[in-house]
Order: C-alpha cells, then sequence, then structure tokens
C-alpha cells in the first residue's frame, strides 16, 4: 500500500473518529475527549509534527495502536455513560431514539430466533412422531405375518398404527378378500379368523378410532 493512500486512509479515519468524538461530548465529556484525541493521533500532520518534536521517525503503527487503545477505553467510558443516561431519564432524544431502534431490532432478532426453535422443535416433534408410527408398522406387519398361513401372498392397505386391512391365501390358496386386522407383539386379531365380528368390532372401536 503506497504512502499517498495511507496518508488519505488516515485522514479520513482521524477526522471521522474526532467528528464521533465531539458528538459524544453531551454524553460522556472524558469519552468524547478520549475519542478527538484518537482521532488526532490518525492524522498524518500530527505524526509528523510529532516526529519533529522528538527528531526521529515515529512508525505509524504505534500512532494507529495508541489510537485503537484510546477507542476502546473511549468506548466503554461513553457506553457506561449512556447506560446512565437512559436510567436515569436524562438521555438526550438521539440517545433515546438510537436505543429504541436497538431494542426494535434485538427483539425482532430475538422473536426470529424464537420462531426458528419452534419450527425446529415442530419438525422434530413431526419427525419422532413419524419415526413412532413406522416402528409401530413394522412391528404390527411382523406380527401379521407371522400370523397367517400365506404370509408372503399378504396384501396390506388403509394401514394406521396397529390397525389395517389384509389380504391374504388361506390353506386352500384362495384369497380371503380384504378384512380388517389389529396386531402388534402381544396379539393379532383378524375380523371374523380368529375372533368374532361384534367383538372385533368393540376392540377396533377402541384400538383403531
Amino acid at each position: 500500500m503506497n504512502e499517498r493512500l495511507i496518508s488519505i486512509l488516515s485522514w479520513f479515519f482521524g477526522i471521522l473518529i474526532i467528528f464521533a468524538g465531539l458528538r459524544a461530548f453531551s454524553t460522556s465529556f472524558i469519552g468524547g475527549s478520549l475519542a478527538v484525541l484518537a482521532g488526532i493521533l490518525l492524522l498524518p500532520i500530527f505524526q509528523n509534527k510529532i516526529d519533529g518534536v522528538l527528531n526521529k521517525k515515529i512508525m505509524k503503527r504505534w500512532f494507529v495502536f495508541i489510537a485503537f487503545i484510546l477507542m476502546v477505553i473511549s468506548g466503554n467510558i461513553i457506553g457506561k455513560a449512556e447506560e446512565r443516561a437512559l436510567k436515569d431519564g436524562t438521555a438526550s432524544q438521539e440517545l433515546k431514539e438510537r436505543e429504541a431502534n436497538r431494542s426494535k431490532l434485538e427483539n425482532e432478532k430475538n422473536e426470529l430466533e424464537a420462531k426458528k426453535a419452534e419450527d425446529q422443535r415442530l419438525k422434530d416433534v413431526q419427525r419422532q412422531e413419524r419415526d413412532r408410527q413406522i416402528s409401530i408398522e413394522v412391528d404390527s406387519e411382523i406380527a401379521l405375518k407371522k400370523f397367517l398361513k400365506d404370509p408372503d401372498s399378504a396384501e396390506i392397505r388403509n394401514r394406521i398404527g396397529n390397525c389395517g386391512e389384509v389380504n391374504s391365501k388361506n390353506s386352500f390358496g384362495g384369497y380371503t378378500g380384504f378384512r380388517r386386522f389389529i396386531a402388534n407383539s402381544a396379539v393379532v386379531a383378524v375380523d371374523g379368523e380368529n375372533m368374532d365380528s361384534d367383538e372385533f368390532q368393540k376392540a377396533w372401536d377402541q384400538v383403531c378410532k
């Protein structure tokens, strides 16, 4: 980076920081003064003056380093002063508006994060419920096929959890037609086969509706 560009940037940031420090006087005289001093340290004309007084060339990075330290201290002092002003009601209108905008942005950010967290929670709940239903249906199908005479021929439809309809071949090799079933690892009931229709309907109403 050439000397001319460095000089232009030094003037730009120096004046910018001085202006910010002057504006901060109303909030904190000490904080504003430190900011102005930090800005002055960045000005090439001041750096050249110091070089002349000391009769030696000071590396520019030392001015930048000291200016940075002063800006950090200034920022902390001004920040605490603004907090006090907002608490005791002496804050300027500009500070009040800035704080209101900051609070608004913070609330919007929190609301967005809360919405994302809630969306993720709902997705997790849906995924867990989907996994639970799949597990139930798999266990139900395994139990049902163990019960059937020809499990390889089984056709299953309208399945919800442990309940559904099954059509499979009987001992004579013919399909029985779709019949309702309730199946889990503990018990298997097929309408009209190992449980009469009235009893099956009662079980169906309890388990499947």
